[in-house]
């Protein structure tokens, strides 16, 4: 299921979406620096900075694994997904601002 919802995803997606990825598995990743994730982040969200992604997915063996990418207002998130798609990552979703993802909980 989770795979084929990904499919008819075109790299963003809206907030129902983004929840229901998360609810079959995906992972959400936040790509905001340290201390905006500090300051209040979705739970079960990873912190990866922009700044640290292309490191962080050096160490990736699965780059098919689905995530969802969000920042403050989606800018950072698209950054994201750009670079890791450009890895090979397959499962890459923008779910952009944080705001948006707390509104469609």
């Amino acid at each position: 299921m989770l795979h084929s919802m990904l499919a008819r995803l075109s790299g963003s997606a809206q907030p129902a979406e983004c929840w229901q990825l998360v609810k079959h598995g995906a992972t959400l990743v936040d790509v905001r620096s340290p201390a905006e994730f500090a300051q209040g982040h979705l739970p079960q969200a990873l912190n990866i900075p922009l700044d640290t992604l292309e490191h962080w997915q050096s160490a990736q063996a699965d780059k098919a694994v689905p995530l969802v990418l969000y920042c403050g207002a989606g800018i950072r998130a698209q950054k994201g997904c750009d670079i890791l798609r450009a890895k090979g990552f397959s499962s890459v979703i923008n779910g952009g601002a944080i705001k948006d993802l707390l509104a469609g909980a």
